[in-house]
């Protein structure tokens, strides 16, 4: 092993087993190398733009194609951490539910990470990237509802349609608020059932997060009548009551913009505290 050892062919054996983020340690115990090797091995690869050092010790694989693994911030940020899958804000914006494009790619994960910063400068094109990723700690119950998906030819874990419209209203501050996630709602009704919403908010065991998206849901199926909304909705509009009565929702008030205050009517069904504008809730030309 170690006669073939070269810094092109670490580079295929890695994207062959699919270690896109790696230590040198890991190259220590996959090769059998020692450590003088390894680290004279990581040198290389760095000089030849094959890898790039993203936390302390710990590389990202570019591979041959560098410039198509550092446009992709998703894939990048789904192997910064296992087990992982992109999903808030930046899964929303990933199935078009959603114009606003965040400048932090965030991640959902059952263990604890800090928020990580890279930079890199391509040495020959001279372009250079940067890149924010936010890590969300949740507990093994919510880590559920994602898949693989390959983007730009890459292997990315992400929330499903739905998880991503769940993950957001569990933690509204990471998918840009309230208002963000409504308008997010109302494009995502036409590709998911609102029973599989129901499912995964109850599955989450969150009743603050049952009262949110129940009072959403039901604020767009009464906008059905004479109002321009997706089929799905206008269809299921009827059918609403029945499927959300299956619902958690919370016994106390809880409000609907969880950075908001407590000030606003309190919607009796819900148990939520209107506490934005019903305006914000509703894109433009819509009502």
């Amino acid at each position: 092993m170690k006669e073939k050892v070269s810094p092109i062919y670490i580079a295929q054996q890695l994207r062959q087993r699919d270690l896109f983020y790696f230590t040198p340690s890991l190259l220590a115990d996959l090769f059998s190398l020692d450590q003088r090797r390894v680290y004279r091995l990581v040198a290389q690869l760095k000089d030849k733009a094959l890898i790039a050092e993203v936390e302390k010790g710990k590389y990202l694989l570019l591979g041959l194609e560098p410039g198509r693994v550092l446009a992709n911030p998703l894939f990048i940020a789904s192997h910064l951490v296992a087990p992982a899958y992109v999903s808030y804000w930046s899964a929303l914006h990933f199935y078009g539910f959603t114009e606003q494009t965040p400048l932090t790619t965030f991640v959902t994960t059952t263990k604890k990470k800090q928020p990580v910063t890279f930079q890199y400068k391509d040495k020959q094109s001279g372009s250079a990237h940067s890149f924010r990723f936010r890590f969300v700690t949740v507990k093994p119950r919510k880590f559920f509802g994602y898949r693989r998906e390959m983007i730009g030819g890459l292997p990315v874990m992400v929330a499903d349609e739905a998880k991503a419209i769940v993950d957001s209203l569990d933690l509204p501050n990471y998918a840009g608020g309230v208002g963000e996630i409504a308008k997010a709602l109302r494009v995502a009704v036409d590709a998911v059932e609102v029973e599989t919403l129901v499912r995964y908010a109850n599955r989450m065991g969150d009743k603050s997060l049952g009262s949110r998206l129940g009072y959403l849901l039901e604020t767009l199926g009464q906008l059905a009548e004479g109002v321009a909304l997706p089929p799905y909705i206008l269809e299921g509009a009827a059918s609403l009551p029945v499927v959300l009565e299956r619902l958690i929702r919370s016994a106390s008030p809880v409000k609907l913009d969880v950075s908001g205050s407590r000030s606003g009517e309190i919607d009796p069904r819900w148990r939520v505290i209107v506490n934005v504008p019903e305006r914000s809730l509703i894109p433009p030309g819509v009502g």
